[in-house]
């Protein structure tokens, strides 16, 4: 009876040193974006698993896939524990899809080049991709102003041998963010925007966001734009002016600061969105619009606006129906900033 005794207690304690809890508690992330690899083997999960005691022998999970068929895929979301799980435990939560939530608040009216950096900085956790201007590509989506909760295991299967690194971490990056594109693009649908008009209306509530942070004012502006449209007149709004600063910084990328005053020899800046020099409307958006600025550019004001000028106070605006009137503004702020 004492053998068998012995031989249930060394038993008990083979079996804890292999299936036991190990008492770790909280949040292990298995992968992030910005590591290189796009897939692992089990064992060497196991192994990483292993190295930070939370299990405490990989065998032990291999033995529990062997005896009940189990998946055998890791799926590298971050494992959430409490500190009792058993083997078993940590093997079943191995096999089910675990996203890795991170939340960014894209402002309205925030440049498309201030938020991308943004998503990089977050997503990637500041590498040095995040500051080259190639690496985005702002003809991707349309990107609308909200918070969102991204899911970063999204890029985990984003595996293409062929691509270097610069390229797998863009094609990560875009499938990150892709359900910001989807959101807007919803948002847009429900207003009844058609496909081929969606670019020209989010690239005017832009516009009218970057130009304006009174909600009042933005159907005037969507107007004085859908007024200079009619008149085949060049729209001349400096927040374009100010995005091709953004984009025209060389390495030293978003660390230049931006003109926070517009002199008239950069309004000669050469820039595909550079609505002084080019007619027509830019190419596309230059910041993260919110839906009432979304909504200015579907029903613009109808008006005979076709200019307007920044008040004293920074926020409201002169509206003028004449050039010799606009002039007249802008001759009596200068008086007043003389003062």
């Amino acid at each position: 009876m004492k053998n068998l005794y012995y031989a249930i207690c060394l038993f008990g304690l083979v079996f804890f040193l292999f299936f036991g809890p190990t008492g770790a508690s909280g949040s292990y992330v298995l992968w992030k974006p910005a590591n290189n690899q796009a897939s692992f083997k089990p064992y060497s999960i196991l192994a990483k698993l292993q190295d930070q005691n939370v299990i405490r022998h990989p065998i032990a999970i291999k033995l529990i896939w062997f005896f009940n068929k189990g998946d055998k895929r890791v799926h590298a979301g971050p494992l959430f524990l409490d500190g009792t799980e058993w083997a078993w435990d940590i093997a079943k939560k191995l096999e089910v899809y675990r996203p890795y939530h991170k939340e960014i608040m894209i402002y309205e009216g925030k440049s498309l080049v201030s938020s991308y950096k943004d998503l990089c900085d977050l997503i990637f956790e500041g590498h040095d991709f995040c500051n080259k201007k190639d690496f985005y590509d702002f003809y991707s989506g349309y990107v609308l102003g909200n918070t969102y909760q991204l899911d970063l295991m999204d890029a985990f299967a984003v595996n293409e041998p062929d691509l270097n690194l610069f390229e797998l971490y863009q094609k990560r990056f875009l499938r990150i963010i892709n359900p910001i594109f989807s959101y807007s693009v919803a948002i847009a649908e429900s207003k009844d925007i058609p496909a081929d008009e969606m670019n020209r209306i989010f690239t005017i509530a832009s516009i009218i966001e970057s130009e304006s942070k009174v909600d009042r004012e933005k159907k005037i502006i969507s107007g004085v734009i859908q007024n200079r449209i009619d008149k085949n007149m060049k729209f001349e709004m400096d927040a374009t002016v100010i995005f091709c600063f953004e984009l025209s910084l060389d390495s030293s990328f978003l660390t230049t600061e931006r003109p926070d005053r517009l002199f008239y020899k950069d309004l000669e800046i050469d820039c595909e969105y550079n609505t002084y020099k080019n007619p027509g409307l830019p190419p596309g958006p230059i910041s993260a619009p919110g839906l009432v600025a979304l909504d200015a550019a579907i029903n613009p004001s109808s008006h005979n606006y076709y200019f307007y000028v920044l008040e004293q106070d920074g926020l409201h605006h002169y509206f003028s129906e004449t050039y010799d009137e606009h002039l007249g503004y802008i001759k009596l702020l200068r008086g007043i900033y003389s003062e």
